[in-house]
């Protein structure tokens, strides 16, 4: 059996939304050097804490960029196009995913609901087939991003995994 654990696969693009900063801007400039033919060109300093070439910033932060998978904000049909595969491949080939998400993720925008979330992610990694159960979801309610702040969350997510390998 293969097995997969997403720990805390959350949203870049709204978690930029959370800093500080012209977003759209950084966007626009980013867009504007990709239509230059000019994606591999840095980003300035101030568009991200980190090094990165215009096609990554898009990537990550631009609404339906290659990396967009987790926003909250994305319809169903949208969620099962980017993630489907999982159902269809795990399927297959005998793959199990957990994807645990944390409750008290900071990088998580206050304003969206994580169980839903969670449940629609799930749902859509499954291709909205509850005959498929490749994915399953795990709630850490305690957890912080990093599993780093919560009493056990960090042996509860292990456990879960553990129980998915067991299966």
């Amino acid at each position: 059996m293969q097995a997969i654990a997403l720990q805390a696969p959350v949203s870049d693009r709204e978690s930029l939304t959370m800093t500080p900063g012209d977003h759209s801007a950084n966007i626009s400039h980013a867009q504007t050097l990709l239509d230059e033919q000019k994606g591999d060109e840095m980003m300035p300093r101030c568009a991200f804490w980190a090094p990165i070439t215009a096609n990554r910033f898009l990537s990550l932060f631009a609404k339906d960029g290659d990396d967009d998978f987790f926003s909250s904000d994305l319809t169903d049909d949208e969620l099962v196009d980017r993630l489907g595969h999982v159902g269809n491949v795990g399927s297959k080939s005998g793959l199990r995913l957990l994807a645990a998400y944390s409750g008290k993720d900071e990088y998580v925008p206050s304003s969206v609901d994580k169980g839903l979330l969670l449940k629609r992610l799930v749902s859509a990694m499954n291709n909205n087939n509850d005959e498929t159960k490749v994915a399953e979801g795990f709630m850490l309610k305690t957890g912080n991003h990093n599993l780093s702040k919560g009493d056990g969350d960090k042996e509860r997510f292990v456990e879960a995994f553990g129980k998915l390998l067991s299966k």
